[in-house]
């Protein structure tokens, strides 16, 4: 309910009495759980603090599964703050436990959150890879509504290449999911992202591709590019 104040002192609580009893490998979740309220209300430093809390813990119980959550957690923060080796190294690390314990689902959000940080460093070949790694497992799990931020990212990182039809079909790809979804904000998103391209293409089959998406006529989707 994002009542994070709420949320906060629930969890203090729980930790405090952890702490009382001495219950060491209980104090990790609300440790975790603390991390997260933290990096949604932006305390990044509360935030690190607190996964390398449940971290260290994890650690010392050997409790190695969980510990990749945490680290992709890390990963996040360090994202958020733009320190993007600190960043790549967690991830990796909670890469090489999914891979290890055969969790092939969860690579799919490592990959994605790694082809960000390369996409950042202009380190193009690495994000394309780390994009398609992710999608790959999407697609192989049916994860059809989280295949949109890939196919959006493939995109971006078309244009910055300038192979703007690759952009156009990645960017379509997003725009038909998010149409199954009926996800209004996605759908304006998507749009001027391809508005974008149409601007610099011109190209009329990329109007008839959002109109027989979006089920309206060519000239509805000219109507709107103007309007916007």
């Amino acid at each position: 309910m994002r009542e994070y104040e709420e949320a906060q002192q629930n969890y203090q609580q729980a930790l405090s009495i952890y702490i009382e009893f001495r219950d060491r490998h209980s104090q990790a979740y609300p440790y975790q759980q603390l991390g997260n309220i933290a990096r949604e209300l932006r305390e990044y430093g509360e935030a690190r603090q607190n996964y390398q809390q449940a971290l260290a813990i994890k650690i010392e119980f050997g409790d190695r599964y969980s510990q990749a959550t945490t680290y992709h957690q890390l990963g996040g923060v360090a994202q958020d703050l733009r320190e993007y080796e600190e960043a790549r190294q967690n991830l990796q690390q909670a890469l090489a436990i999914y891979i290890e314990l055969g969790d092939r689902y969860s690579q799919a959000k490592t990959y994605h959150n790694l082809g960000m940080i390369a996409q950042e460093l202009r380190e193009y070949g690495e994000a394309q890879q780390n994009y398609q790694q992710a999608l790959a497992i999407k697609i192989e799990f049916g994860d059809r509504y989280s295949q949109v931020r890939t196919y959006s990212q493939l995109g971006l990182l078309a244009e910055e290449l300038g192979d703007l039809e690759e952009a156009k079909s990645n960017h379509l790809q997003d725009l038909q999911i998010s149409k199954e979804f009926q996800d209004e904000n996605r759908l304006a998103f998507v749009f001027q992202n391809l508005s974008r391209i149409y601007q610099v293409t011109q190209d009329q089959s990329l109007l008839e591709a959002i109109a027989k998406i979006l089920g309206v006529t060519v000239e509805d989707i000219l109507q709107t590019l103007e309007s916007n």
